[in-house]
């Protein structure tokens, strides 16, 4: 839905506030600039695509822990989610704002009082409901000279190459801060800083942070050929350093293979620390129609790969085809993975797919007797015609891992055996 408004008005006292708060931030420059631009049409047509989306989310986690005696938990919750966009005011400015929740319908946990996953744990261990904005942010855009330009400032869920806020629960987890990107004939450049973050099981809109993170990063692609680096700095916690080369290519009309190898590097920004580690991974895809079959193989060297930037499991990205149900990233361990899906387009069901995989774990240093692996498969179908917007899926996942410290009894906690069931039915309505 497009809107079109003829403003008579060019008065702008009521602006100036939010201006001089703007222009504190690194994106500030822009947004006054766009709304500058969009200030200078005040008589002409101001256009707009806004949408609001309702979305109500049912999921059901269920865990059953066979090593160490056994423990079962299970967490059955669901919510609703409104997701409203206000598009590009004359294509330049926008807003984007998304407010939740999620209540506990059945939460069983662990004997320790944890399970309460997609909630936030309550004083009786069974959960409680959780609500609040999970986004909250300006957006602007600006093609100069061939050069696209972009930029966002607010409480959002972010993505980056080695940081990612959470969206596998409810809620999703969120971060504070701004990020600036700019583009060229398949060349991009962004910077983002964040200065605040808020896990997908807390009902604040942010929590700030000691020391920013700060990512900078570059992308390009060209005719198959992919290249992908970005370096980020957490002050007195850690730095990243993520580099991939991907390429791409066609064998026939129906088949083709994808090849990728990635590198990443952390180290230790604490004082006195000298922690770091690294890893190397190799990707090969085969695809045939709409089917595929992939192998992937990582190494992880000088210690366990750690890729929180200190903030923990809420925001962290191993970029690597071995970030499964656990990170296979041990110190010294070797890990390989077989993978394959379909897609049944083309069987009369367009919405069903299924994947699966199967890992293997071995090598690790420090450990003794290490061994580890899983299978697992995803079944998802997302409906059409009278039913459109719902969506039902299946997770299942079969972890085995075994080993202790070299010297001590003591188990590693990314050591255990459990089976895991997850339900997801997600139904969405667009309001406009």
């Amino acid at each position: 839905m497009v809107i079109a408004i003829i403003n008579t008005t060019q008065s702008t006292q009521g602006a100036i506030p939010i201006m001089k708060t703007l222009a504190k931030s690194a994106l500030g420059v822009a947004v006054a600039a766009a709304v500058a631009a969009t200030s200078v049409q005040a008589s002409e047509a101001v256009t707009m695509d806004p949408s609001l989306t309702f979305t109500y989310k049912n999921y059901y986690f269920d865990s059953d822990i066979k090593s160490d005696g056994g423990d079962n938990a299970h967490d059955w919750s669901h919510g609703l989610i409104a997701d409203f966009d206000s598009g590009y005011v004359n294509d330049l400015i926008g807003v984007v704002v998304t407010a939740g929740y999620a209540g506990p319908l059945d939460i069983d946990p662990y004997a320790d009082g944890t399970g309460a996953t997609n909630v936030a744990r309550g004083d009786d261990n069974k959960g409680d409901a959780i609500s609040g904005f999970q986004q909250a942010y300006l957006k602007a855009k600006h093609t100069f000279s061939g050069v696209d330009l972009a930029g966002t400032v607010g409480v959002k869920k972010r993505s980056t190459e080695t940081y990612s806020d959470s969206g596998s629960r409810v809620l999703a987890a969120s971060s504070t801060g701004y990020d600036l990107m700019a583009g060229f004939e398949g060349a991009n450049l962004y910077f983002t800083e964040i200065t605040g973050v808020s896990g997908r099981d807390e009902s604040t809109l942010n929590k700030s942070v000691d020391e920013e993170l700060k990512i900078v990063g570059a992308n390009y692609s060209y005719e198959g050929l992919g290249l992908a680096a970005e370096y980020g700095k957490r002050d007195k916690e850690a730095k990243q350093t993520f580099l991939k080369a991907e390429y791409g290519f066609e064998l026939d009309d129906v088949s083709s293979v994808d090849l990728d190898v990635r590198y990443g590097k952390t180290k230790s920004d604490a004082p006195n620390s000298d922690e770091k580690a690294k890893y190397y991974n190799l990707n090969a895809t085969y695809n045939y129609g709409n089917a595929y079959v992939g192998l992937g193989y990582n190494k992880t060297k000088d210690g366990d790969y750690d890729a929180e930037y200190g903030f923990g499991s809420h925001h962290t990205k191993f970029n690597s085809s071995l970030d499964l149900w656990e990170k296979y990233a041990k110190e010294g361990e070797k890990a390989y993975v077989v993978s394959g899906g379909y897609n049944f387009a083309d069987q009369g069901l367009e919405g069903l797919s299924w994947d699966v995989w199967y890992a293997k774990g071995d090598d690790a240093d420090n450990v003794e007797n290490f061994k580890r692996r899983e299978y697992g498969s995803y079944v998802s179908y997302a409906f059409d015609g009278q039913l459109e917007g719902l969506s039902v899926a299946w997770l299942y996942t079969n972890y085995r891992a075994s080993g202790n410290d070299v010297g001590a009894a003591t188990v590693p906690t990314d050591l255990y055996d459990e089976d895991v069931n997850r339900l997801y039915l997600t139904y969405s309505v667009a309001a406009f």
